[in-house]
């Protein structure tokens, strides 16, 4: 196999676009970034079990009931949303 047939093959380019990426991000920022997810495991299924399943059932908001709801669950979003990133900084600093 010459090296212009390894180059067009899509697997070898597939590993080295990965390769790059990784090189260029550094891979201790990746493993920091995944640390951080993985320390937020609860809030990232708490915010999508509240995004996924409860939202969804009240939106588009008909009653006062429904608004409550939204805006509770968007809160709760954003307030999740702040401590994953917290985790990750922690992580990656």
């Amino acid at each position: 196999m010459t090296l212009k047939e390894i180059a067009k093959d899509p697997l070898a380019q597939v590993t080295a676009g990965l390769g790059g990426i990784a090189a260029a991000l550094r891979p201790e920022i990746l493993l920091g970034v995944a640390d951080g997810l993985f320390v937020s495991a609860p809030q990232l299924f708490t915010s999508v079990t509240v995004t996924g399943l409860t939202l969804p059932q009240v939106f588009p908001p008909d009653s006062t009931t429904d608004w409550v709801v939204v805006v509770a669950g968007i809160i709760l979003i954003g307030y999740l949303g702040r401590q994953i990133l917290q985790n990750i900084d922690k992580e990656v600093s």
